[in-house]
């Protein structure tokens, strides 16, 4: 049987022409789609960013910080908003109300009260009242060699107890060495915790310290990363450092339990950084602080710690000193209102060292004002910090600053990551905040108000020392830029809050 190609033309006609049609509705449905994809993506895009944009209003930011984020956020809602819920907060309400009633907690059993039960604490008024702890004693180490060998002579020295809290914890010589000093006091018998954040010691908190918990020891990591606690807890990072021992005995600096903060010898790698002791009454903040921290981070109860808590160190020497702690745990923001109060109260002269410089616009002002009033304000930070974009953004304020009259000086021979206010010869102010957005409104911080002629000395001794290898910003050449540089330093200014 023999088919004519006529006859198989005219029947696959209808089949073509159903085929074409059917293509074409498929080409109209996708563009269709398409468009109505793109336009939903941008609604539902838009939607966020204003969701995300009225929560910043309602908390407590300053205009650059409401600034940075919604640039962001507007111009990439797809990146700006993800970013915005994983490393955004600030202060969290449930945060704030865990941590204050552990503090308040701790504060009535140091004063011997019988507490039975959670304590009551009211909104908006301070746990404890501020107060200064004088007949301390206080002793200076100008480098990060003397810190490593004060801190391994404290743990082999302590009898009762090692409380350590850092931010970061490296996996490299001199922590090795520490850690290997933690677990033998460990095994001695000695009660030996070991606070980390998460983020900061990140891979350090697992098979690293085994040996020590397998001693006896306990390691604790504050606000895990994997898995994500809270959507807040990539961003909230405990930035305080210092170590307890015996009770009475503090190491408090900006140094972490890292090669590039602290070894057993110089090297090109080491961060130039100091660190002091403390002993006396002042050390019960201290104490009230891990205890507080460490519940925070563990879910320990802090009755745990009545006899602690309890403890009153004895007097042991002539200095004032106070401790003020900062961050989300905090209803406001004490450290950065008491270093303005600071930097506002300066009658002679004002020296402000720190790794990075980002201030707020308050703080920025308030500098400015100072200079013009005559006031010698010097500003002293590395020339080339290990942040690039934190150094492209303080150039925006630099030459404001100098403009204005403040001596600026750029610390040259290595990476500088000391932070220290000074003022009038009369008050000193020392610790883990550096002078950015992040220490000043977001990390949990630590700072140590000094207030006698010994430590102030001393410590503007150790900053005389530091100039020594400064240069001017002018000789410098970073004043000099050229225009599309300064055009990248200005934008990196805008997203200054963010860094």
């Amino acid at each position: 049987m023999f088919v004519s190609l006529d006859f198989i033309a005219a029947a696959s006609e209808p089949a073509r022409l159903l085929t074409q049609s059917v293509q074409e509705v498929h080409y109209v449905w996708t563009l269709v789609d398409d468009l109505l994809g793109q336009h939903l993506r941008i609604f539902i895009g838009f939607v966020l960013a204003l969701l995300v944009v009225g929560r910043l209003m309602l908390e407590k930011r300053n205009p650059s910080n409401i600034y940075a984020w919604g640039l962001v956020i507007f111009f990439i809602p797809w990146l700006g908003v993800p970013l915005y819920f994983i490393f955004g907060g600030r202060k969290i309400r449930k945060l704030v109300k865990t941590k204050l009633e552990v503090n308040a907690f701790a504060v009535q059993l140091a004063a011997g009260m019988d507490v039975t039960s959670p304590p009551i604490v009211v909104p908006g008024k301070p746990v404890s009242p501020r107060r200064k702890f004088t007949n301390n004693s206080f002793k200076l180490f100008g480098d990060g060699v003397e810190a490593y060998h004060a801190l391994r002579a404290e743990i082999a020295r302590a009898e009762k107890s090692i409380h350590v809290q850092t931010f970061i914890l490296g996996r490299d010589e001199p922590a090795q060495q520490i850690i290997a000093d933690l677990t033998a006091r460990a095994r001695a018998g000695v009660e030996v915790k070991l606070l980390l954040d998460a983020l900061g010691s990140f891979g350090a908190t697992g098979h690293f310290v085994q040996p020590l918990r397998d001693a006896g020891g306990r390691v604790g990591s504050f606000l895990r990363v994997l898995p994500l606690q809270t959507k807040w807890s990539a961003n909230l990072r405990n930035h305080r450092k210092f170590a307890v021992f015996d009770r009475e005995r503090v190491l408090v600096g900006g140094q972490n339990i890292d090669h590039r903060f602290i070894a057993s010898r110089d090297a090109p790698t080491l961060f130039f950084d100091f660190g002091a002791q403390v002993e006396g009454p002042v050390a019960a903040a201290f104490n009230r602080n891990f205890v507080s921290d460490w519940c925070f981070a563990t879910g320990d109860s802090p009755r745990n710690f009545r006899e602690l808590l309890a403890y009153k160190p004895a007097a042991c020497g002539t200095e004032d000193m106070d401790v003020v702690t900062s961050g989300p745990d905090a209803e406001d923001d004490p450290l950065w209102e008491r270093l303005l109060i600071l930097v506002q109260q300066c009658r002679r002269e004002l020296t402000i060292v720190t790794p990075y410089f980002v201030p707020d616009e308050v703080l920025f002002r308030s500098l400015m004002i100072q200079a013009h009033l005559g006031r010698r304000v010097r500003l002293i930070m590395p020339e080339n910090s290990n942040h690039i974009m934190a150094d492209f953004a303080r150039h925006y304020y630099l030459r404001q600053l100098h403009d204005a009259g403040v001596e600026v000086l750029l610390y040259t021979p290595k990476m500088m990551h000391a932070k220290l206010v000074l003022v009038d010869g009369e008050v000193a102010l020392m610790g883990s905040a550096n002078m950015d957005y992040r220490s000043l409104f977001v990390n949990f911080e630590i700072g140590v108000f000094l207030q006698t002629p010994g430590p102030v000395g001393a410590l503007s001794a150790w900053t005389e020392r530091l100039r020594g290898d400064c240069v001017t910003y002018i000789d410098s050449g970073h004043a000099g830029a050229g225009a599309s540089r300064r055009l990248m330093q200005d934008f990196a200014h805008l997203l200054g809050p963010l860094l």
